[in-house]
């Protein structure tokens, strides 16, 4: 008889979920109270630190939404004088006089008693005279004063980071300098006697640390300032000097030297530097993770050294945590749902996330499938990958055709907009 294939538990009773470390790190994290003032044309990233309100409102007067005829609708039966014109930043007179029209613009000041602006595609202009074609509502392609926002309307709430859209919006009410939220600055640096910065010879067992650079990118935009503290050596004392040079740091982040291993030495050092908590995470990639307070003020994460497992824990950790520093609450995207192309496996006991490409297929469809090998060091997988399929703790994996949780990249960037 044919034994059931044994299926391998990965569960850790000593392990947090992704939910239980979240709330644990989030009560312990500083926010940051220091605020500036800087020109809304340096904002862009910003985290505002107060409610922003309108000092006026927009449009401030009535304004064309068509270039045009402004014009009474109760006059619109006969054919109407051309008397003058309303430019935009050049408005024409305040009245119209009886049985006359305006030429207008988009965006023109319209007479007071002027109730429509007819586009200009439904008259007829002959000899200084307007026929009207087509005949108009009142209020046809007029744009009332406070139609975008009234005067004393919240415009923008604390805690918004400040992007493209934002920042237009304060210039069109006026707004050239705003109240924001510090810089976070963060110290970020890479452990590992057998790492060499890119471009140096590699000696026989040593490799490249590409984490800080792709530590470095994730970072990009966030609100913060990076310092780039280097490749620290295996020892107490190169540890106890990357301390000393992140004294400035709202948040140190080191990646490497968090496991049991006798030359990881993050954990003697930082227990004397402050309340540290090591804890193993029921998640794959990234099971151990170091989080505390390094100084009084001052965060700390420790991320596994894996390239992939640094990843996945700046994603599900790191970047939440700066956003709560920064005061902003910001929840990701729900995932979607997606047909699965390829099979995959995993052990029970722990949520793992696998690197996918999610695409259409021939009909326009979307599916996901696995980008291949899944191991923590195949940065190659993280490369090919635009999102996550996340399998849940108690599953052993997925068949084709499944439908499957996928978090697409996208989900965790700052909007464009």
């Amino acid at each position: 008889m044919k034994l059931p294939p044994r299926v391998i538990n990965d569960a850790d009773p000593s392990a947090l979920t992704i939910e239980e470390a979240l709330l644990r790190i989030r009560n312990a994290l500083p926010q940051l109270k220091d605020v500036q003032t800087v020109d809304c044309l340096n904002a862009l990233g910003r985290i505002t630190a107060a409610d922003i309100h309108s000092p006026m409102s927009v449009p401030p007067f009535r304004a064309s939404a068509m270039d045009g005829f402004a014009v009474r609708v109760a006059d619109c039966h006969s054919a109407l004088r051309l008397d003058g014109q309303s430019m935009a930043g050049h408005p024409g007179s305040d009245r119209l006089a009886p049985g006359s029209c305006q030429r207008i613009t988009t965006g023109a000041r319209v007479p007071d008693d002027a109730d429509a602006v007819v586009q200009q595609e439904n008259t007829e202009c002959n000899d200084g005279t307007v026929t009207i074609r087509v005949m108009p509502q009142p209020g046809l392609n007029v744009r009332n004063p406070g139609t975008d926002s009234r005067q004393d309307d919240l415009l923008i709430n604390a805690g918004t980071r400040l992007g493209p859209s934002q920042l237009a919006l304060l210039a069109a009410h006026g707004v050239s300098n705003v109240e924001v939220v510090r810089k976070l600055v963060v110290a970020l640096f890479s452990t590992g006697d057998e790492l060499r910065k890119p471009g140096n010879r590699l000696e026989p067992g040593q490799i490249y640390d590409a984490n800080r650079p792709l530590l470095q990118s994730m970072l990009h935009d966030h609100g913060v300032e990076v310092i780039d503290l280097g490749i620290c050596k295996d020892s107490e004392a190169a540890l106890e000097q990357r301390l000393s040079a992140s004294q400035d740091a709202d948040l140190v982040i080191s990646s490497g030297g968090v496991s049991v291993g006798e030359a990881d030495h993050v954990r003697q050092v930082l227990a004397r530097a402050g309340q540290i908590n090591f804890w193993k995470i029921a998640m794959k990639p990234g099971r151990p993770l170091t989080f505390g307070i390094s100084r009084p003020g001052q965060a700390y994460f420790g991320l596994p050294g894996n390239p992939v497992s640094a990843a996945l824990t700046t994603l599900l950790f790191v970047l939440p945590s700066i956003r709560h520093m920064l005061g902003r609450s910001l929840e990701l995207p729900p995932a979607l749902q997606l047909p699965l192309t390829d099979e995959l496996h995993k052990n029970p006991g722990r949520v793992e996330y696998q690197r996918a490409i999610m695409q259409q297929d021939a009909n326009g469809n979307w599916q996901v499938g696995t980008t291949g090998l899944q191991d923590s060091h195949v940065l190659s997988s993280l490369h090919k990958a635009n999102c996550l399929i996340e399998l849940k703790s108690d599953s052993q994996g997925a068949a084709i055709g499944d439908s499957v949780r996928v978090f697409p990249f996208s989900h965790f960037a700052e909007p464009v907009l």
